[in-house]
């Protein structure tokens, strides 16, 4: 097994649900014990990994360690990195790839393959570990870039519970900007439908009742939802949002694919959409990326992705 300068180190915890909403996306897997999460000395210590456990990071193609949040290189208009998971679970499991420039899908190579991908779907057996080589061109205007593993890709959670919603909602983020010397001052943001200040900052949340943030499992295409967007913080906080089905990127709000907003402290803001439309049962989530353009390693929050319960949309006919 390798050892980093520094892992990130998603630790699963079970827990008793007594309220639709989650601070900070906790982490819950039937097949773990209570850990604590470790995120410690950003980028001095070596996090030693433990059970129940998913380990990943980044590496350039000497197999040195890409701290989160830093500076990625590129050569020649591209990147070419390994992505490496430690699946320390006693279970077989799927994990899905999707690699984002400026908050946009882009499609991807994996080791010599000459297929593209814009997802990449792999399966990991019991306690062990996988190095993932992708290459990819970037734009010469772009400034950041990142990487987002989804569990369970293909499972369809369609009943009430918030033990394995818990586990779905949370993705595996790692965000790095590039191109540093150049600043992004012209983003438009998107004017919320209300803003409510009732103390339910959740950084993510879809549902039913924009009040009382009724989580949402299983819904018909076209359907009128809300997403709410929190900020449970002292400062101000930007997000840029977006939206995967069937972990291929969605359009939101008015042909947007990318939602930007501000949200000041204390509140949550609301947004109404309408679910694509499908040709079968397909899974939805939105995901909330703090601080566009401005990832760092000293800032945690700005590396971090935040999703919704994840939704299975099902066909009218």
């Amino acid at each position: 097994m390798k050892y980093y300068k520094y892992y990130i180190v998603i630790t699963i915890f079970i827990i008793l649900i007594s309220s639709s909403y989650f601070l900070y996306n906790t982490l819950n897997d039937n097949s773990s014990k209570v850990t604590a999460n470790t995120r410690e000395n950003q980028s001095n210590s070596i996090n030693r990994l433990a059970a129940n456990t998913i380990a990943y990071g980044l590496e350039n193609t000497k197999g040195e360690y890409i701290d989160n949040g830093s500076t990625l290189n590129q050569q020649n208009n591209s990147i070419s990195v390994n992505v490496s998971i430690d699946h320390n679970l006693d279970e077989n499991r799927d994990y899905g790839l999707i690699v984002l420039e400026d908050f946009k899908q882009v499609p991807f190579k994996i080791e010599e393959d000459e297929q593209e991908f814009t997802k990449y779907i792999f399966s990991m057996s019991p306690n062990t570990s996988k190095d993932i080589k992708v290459t990819f061109p970037v734009n010469l205007n772009a400034q950041e870039v990142t990487f987002l593993v989804i569990k369970k890709p293909n499972y369809k959670l369609k009943e009430m519970d918030f033990n394995r919603a818990a586990i779905l909602e949370e993705v595996l983020s790692m965000r790095y900007p590039i191109n540093q010397a150049k600043k992004r001052d012209n983003v438009k943001e998107t004017e919320p439908d209300n803003i409510i200040n009732d103390g339910l900052n959740e950084n993510m949340f879809v549902t039913k009742d924009k009040k009382k943030l009724q989580a949402v499992f299983e819904e018909t295409e076209e359907k009128e939802l809300s997403f709410s967007v929190g900020n449970d913080t002292e400062q101000p906080m930007r997000y840029a949002i977006v939206a995967f089905r069937d972990w291929e990127q969605n359009e939101i709000i008015n042909n947007q694919d990318v939602i930007y907003t501000t949200v000041p402290s204390g509140v949550r803001q609301i947004f109404d959409f309408n679910l694509p439309n499908v040709d079968k049962e397909t899974n939805f989530q939105l995901i909330a990326l703090p601080f566009p353009y401005e990832v760092s390693k000293e800032n945690y929050i700005s590396q971090q992705a935040f999703g919704s319960f994840r939704i299975v949309i099902q066909n009218k006919d």
